[in-house]
């Protein structure tokens, strides 16, 4: 963590104030804006900075934080953000301690923190194993690819497809609700379902819903909206979430960005498995 001095004589600074000026001195940067604006978060609490997400480049950042330190009222910074090459070599330096996957060689690409596997492994098994120690990693985003099976076809990626807590989510028949929740599955950091609540006033008093929605039935995801497919069911004919089915994230485990602990849940079975 960063402490900076400041007078006790200087203007103060609203947070919100600092949050606004440093994301409109970051945006004059083509690079970032290009490339790394959509995968970090900045928040701003009595003059602390925290800044988490992933960029492409070291150099990003290292000039984020710079931009960050030098915005007037900021008082101590936190840089957590994670780089696409460090977290490329911290996910090779699993697969290649491990006694599993350590024979193979096992290319790592990572781009604004997703990860994706390559090489040839003999077995499924083998395969699955290299997925969840690449997902070890706390800073990995999500395994988007695996090696593939010796003699089968590789597998298409998958998509990086994090809908955001309190998007809106649509269907074509004008439905709407809210992202409450997410599904992440721990072998590989992807979001599997999202948990949507909706509310309905009828005979004077409204009921609230919360379906279960898998990712598969989304059209367009994107940080305040999520719309469903057009040819799919409408949002009230998914399923109720079960929470039984679904407990939540261990509070140790480093859920991946953006999302926090409490709104994650695992499916049961990967959850008894960590208990056991």
């Amino acid at each position: 963590m960063i402490t900076l001095e400041t007078e006790q004589n200087s203007p103060v600074y609203s947070d919100d104030r600092i949050l606004s000026r440093t994301w409109d001195a970051i945006r004059q940067y083509e690079g970032i804006r290009a490339l790394d604006i959509d995968s970090l978060s900045i928040s701003v609490k009595k003059g602390f900075v925290l800044l988490t997400g992933h960029v492409s480049k070291k150099y990003h950042r290292d000039l984020i934080e710079e931009i960050a330190c030098s915005m007037p009222g900021v008082s101590a910074l936190h840089n957590n953000l994670a780089v696409d090459s460090v977290l490329a070599i911290q996910v090779a330096d699993r697969l290649s301690r491990d006694a599993r996957t350590r024979d193979f060689i096992l290319p790592v690409g990572c781009s604004n923190g997703w990860v994706r596997l390559g090489g040839v492994v003999p077995n499924r098994e083998l395969q699955i194993a290299a997925e969840e120690i690449a997902a070890q990693e706390p800073s990995v985003r999500g395994v988007l690819s695996r090696p593939r099976v010796f003699g089968e076809n590789p597998e298409p990626e998958r998509r990086a497809m994090q809908p955001q807590i309190q998007a809106k989510v649509f269907d074509y028949n004008r439905q709407e609700g809210v992202v409450t929740q997410v599904v992440v599955q721990p072998r590989n950091r992807l979001v599997t379902h999202v948990v949507v609540s909706t509310s309905d006033f009828c005979d004077g008093k409204f009921e609230f819903y919360e379906y279960f929605v898998p990712v598969e039935a989304m059209e367009v995801v994107n940080k305040e909206s999520i719309l469903l497919k057009r040819n799919g069911p409408p949002l009230n004919a998914f399923p109720a979430f079960e929470p039984s089915h679904y407990p939540l994230a261990p509070l140790d485990w480093q859920p991946p960005y953006p999302y926090s602990v409490e709104t994650v849940h695992w499916p049961r079975e990967q959850r008894e498995k960590t208990e056991s």
